[in-house]
């Protein structure tokens, strides 16, 4: 008489002869396409992911090296995990991981520069995206980043393709390898940048044949069922892209995908982390904005709290920046730069002699030198500082009415002062009296400093020397908010100058004004507050009750305008150079790298300040940007995998939810059928033993001796009668809920084993 298994819900199917390998002496054949298929599947997902995040940024790196390594890669562990070898498949995987370590290791530097690389790309992305300015970079340690990125890809592809491996070789999770693999897209999605379609298909590819292999509730010898399930994928893969790029047009893109409401929200934090990068999470060690009053500050980074400090009301008259002066340094003793006028003297710092010339070119011929009134008024700014322009008549200073102030002003003051519109000699300007201390290099930096001069190869006059100091740091340093931790050791500008080489305004204005002190030209620390001309245009209000004549006389190079209101925010403090050159007096050196790679607004003042087509152009040029982007995003694919991946998600979501509320209007006996059913389904697929069993006695006693768990009393007869017997009154809500406390032990238990 045959043999039965009893299943739950009365079921029964003939029980089928287990086959002992030893006894018959066959050996279970090594199925080489099932390692290839794996190998495969397992290679499109990771360089899918790693690939695509690097095209996304259209970042260069060795795709046929990556491809071939990751490939390689792929193979090995496919074919190693098919043997079904443990103690062989686990050596191998310790060899590889130490390998992997020890190459990681030895190539630190390599990997460190391709990981700050790729940062970098994202930063600069993003902060193009959000219109952040003032972020920085990092240094990199090996400059050839086509070599660094493709070693950080392989990096990142080896420890995908390992956790990937080791995940097939027990279950096919669609979820949880999209929740893996797709967070590399995020980011880029985030900043609309999509990748190329190869990378775009390998993924979904490999998506697919997971949701096929899920699907079909595939949980044993998952690799042996992909070589089947992979082609399938791919078919289906190309041909969702290519249904979707035909039900969805791109012009219609954006009505089906509007912008995401959540995106709108946390702009603001992507605005914080394109600026400061990971280090906005630990804000305790930042200084704020505003003056730094010449120390060097030894916070991670800067972080400016964006609130206004200055309000100025002024004309324009050119399209270079304004600078404010406020704080002048004279020595400098390693962390911080004395202030002049404490030690030589109120006036030290005002340039009369080049003011006194300017000021008798301009009642000469106010063509050739004009004159201008500024108002400043302090809002938030450090107290005890005037906020000058330059060559500001100090006879004709005086302080503004407190009825005039603007919301929130503590004072305000009126400055007559010459400004700035021809680079030519002055005379009179080259008369002021130079202290030899604008020339002194302290010995702790000296070495430092001359090390620097001679890497820039600085010669030549004044301002060519000044200009060449300009593009050295340009080309050689970085400019960033967060320059790390300063533990001390070097003082602060032969630090910033041979080692850390990334820094902030005050960093480079300091190492700039010793430079120019080493090769013999007078210099000195300046600190203050600067603002654009676009600034003024895009944020200046028009003061239409105040007369152009009263506050401007003499030749601008914008014609005339009009007296603009402007706020100057805390992260306009800034630090330069004044330089004394023969003929013009001190004049400023700004050897701070840009930040920013836009150019100098150059529609005129009118045109600006009116609307004469300036926003019209904004608006074309955001239009202009969707456009693009729409064109783009289906032949990408990014699009069509988002909306993929949302529908997916949402199925499997819908599908369990489903599930749950249909089995809660079950009778109570089906529902105990279903636990328990689950419970021994899970121990069949980590346990052979148990699968010979055929009653639930045979299966409670195992379970009580092979785990330990604890079996309730009655469980064994009130199970047999849930299975055999008619429907009874008995509790079955309490009955399913000692099988789920059951099932709860034995995971446990399993997992302690």
């Amino acid at each position: 008489m045959p043999e039965h298994r009893f299943l739950p819900g009365g079921m029964r199917r003939r029980k089928i002869p287990q086959v002992e390998l030893k006894e018959t002496g066959k050996k279970e054949k090594y199925d080489v396409a099932a390692a290839l298929t794996k190998a495969l599947l397992v290679f499109m997902i990771s360089y899918g992911a790693v690939g695509g995040f690097l095209n996304a940024y259209g970042i260069a790196f060795n795709r046929f090296f990556c491809i071939g390594g990751l490939m390689g890669l792929a193979l090995i562990l496919a074919f190693i995990y098919e043997t079904g070898k443990k103690w062989f498949t686990n050596l191998c995987v310790i060899g590889i991981f130490v390998a992997y370590a020890y190459v990681a290791v030895r190539r630190f530097w390599i990997l460190n520069s391709g990981a700050y690389a790729v940062i970098n790309e994202i930063y600069e992305a993003a902060q193009s995206y959000l219109g952040v300015v003032g972020g920085g970079l990092y240094n990199l340690q090996v400059e050839d980043t086509y070599q660094t990125v493709t070693a950080i890809a392989l990096f990142v592809g080896v420890v995908f393709e390992i956790l990937m491996v080791i995940r097939l070789q027990y279950k096919a999770s669609l979820l949880r390898t999209v929740l893996f693999t797709f967070t590399l897209y995020f980011v880029p999605i985030y900043f609309e940048k999509t990748p190329d379609l190869l990378c775009l298909f390998l993924l979904l590819s490999g998506y697919a044949t997971l949701g096929i292999l899920q699907n079909a509730r595939i949980k044993k010898n998952v690799s042996k069922q992909i070589k089947n399930a992979l082609p399938i994928g791919m078919v289906l893969a190309g041909a969702t892209v290519v249904l979707l790029g035909i039900l969805l047009p791109k012009v219609r893109y954006w009505a089906v995908v509007p912008k995401n409401p959540v995106k709108a929200e946390t702009e603001g934090t992507a605005m914080t982390f394109a600026q400061y990068g990971v280090m906005a999470l630990f804000m305790n060690n930042a200084a704020g904005g505003g003056l730094n009053e010449g120390r060097l500050s030894q916070n991670t980074m800067m972080v400016p709290t964006d609130e206004t400090h200055l309000i100025v009301r002024f004309t324009p008259y050119s399209m270079e920046t304004t600078y404010l002066k406020a704080f002048t340094g004279l020595d400098y003793d390693g962390q911080r730069w004395s202030k002049a006028t404490d030690v030589l003297g109120r006036s030290e710092d005002k340039m009369l002699a080049t003011t006194a010339a300017r000021k008798a070119e301009y009642e000469a011929d106010p063509q050739i030198q004009p004159r201008g009134v500024m108002e400043v008024y302090n809002v938030g700014a450090a107290q005890g500082y005037e906020y000058r322009p330059y060559y500001t008549d100090v006879g004709e200073v005086m302080a503004l009415p407190a009825s005039g102030f603007p919301g929130g002003a503590k004072n305000g003051m009126s400055y007559t002062y010459y400004p700035v519109v021809r680079n030519d000699e002055v005379p009179g300007a080259g008369e002021e009296q130079i202290n030899e201390r604008y020339l002194w290099v302290p010995p702790i930096c000296k070495r430092s400093v001359a090390n620097a001069c001679e890497e820039a190869a600085l010669a030549g006059t004044p301002e060519e020397i000044a200009a060449k100091l300009v593009a050295f740091f340009e080309e050689k340093y970085a400019y960033t908010l967060r320059p790390g931790y300063y533990f001390g050791g070097l003082d602060y500008v032969s630090y910033f100058l041979s080692r850390n080489k990334k820094g902030y305004c005050t960093h480079f204005a300091s190492a700039g004004t010793l430079m120019l002190r080493y090769m013999g030209i007078p210099a000195r620390y300046v600190e203050g507050y600067v603002f654009s001309y676009t600034d003024v245009v895009t944020d200046g209000e028009l003061m239409e009750d105040m007369e152009y004549k009263d506050y401007y006389d003499g030749y601008a190079p914008l014609g005339e305008t009009a007296m603009m209101e402007v706020e100057i925010p805390d992260g306009q403090a800034h630090a330069w150079i004044e330089a004394y050159v023969e003929g013009k007096g001190w004049i400023v050196v700004n050897v701070t790298p840009s930040v920013s790679q836009d150019e100098e607004e150059t529609a005129s003042f009118w045109d600006a300040i009116l609307g004469g087509g300036d926003q019209n152009a904004q608006d074309g040029d955001g239009q202009q940007a969707a456009a693009e982007y729409v064109e783009n995003v289906l032949a990408g694919g990014m699009g069509v995998l988002g909306l993929l991946i949302a529908a997916v998600l949402a199925i499997f979501i819908g599908k369990h939810v489903m599930a749950s509320y249909r089995e809660s209007k079950l009778p109570g006996k089906e529902r105990v059928q279903l636990e328990y059913g689950r419970m021994t389904a899970w121990v069949k697929d980590r346990d052979e033993e148990f699968r010979k069993l055929t009653t639930p006695g045979e299966e409670l006693g195992y379970l009580a001796t092979r785990y330990g768990v604890t079996i309730p009393e009655n469980l064994q007869g009130e199970l047999y009668g849930t299975f055999f017997a008619p429907e009874t009154g008995r509790n079955y809500e309490q009955l399913r809920k000692q099988v789920t406390g059951l099932w709860k032990s034995v995971r446990k238990a399993h997992r302690r084993a």
